[in-house]
């Protein structure tokens, strides 16, 4: 599964990778409190080598208020669960 960020390159297509056991594709799909790692996605547009990294870091920067969501809401899941025991 491809998806789309807008970057100050223009549009950039990337991908969870599909390498490992389970896979971060996998993982993104099946594992609701997945919080990835930065070497698990990579690029599907082909870009120049010398702003490779600096696009990386960029949609790296854009999904951290996502992650940061998920994680407070993980919190709340937990403390949720042990108040209910």
């Amino acid at each position: 599964m491809n998806l789309m960020c807008n970057t100050k390159h223009g549009a950039i297509e990337w991908r969870w990778k599909d390498l490992g056991q389970p896979s971060p594709e996998y993982k993104s799909l099946n594992h609701q409190w997945w919080i990835p790692k930065k070497s698990e996605f990579e690029l599907v547009t082909k870009v120049d080598a010398s702003i490779r990294q600096e696009i990386k870091d960029e949609i790296w920067e854009d999904m951290q208020s996502d992650f940061e969501y998920q994680k407070s809401i993980y919190k709340i899941h937990k403390l949720n669960k042990k108040e209910s025991k």
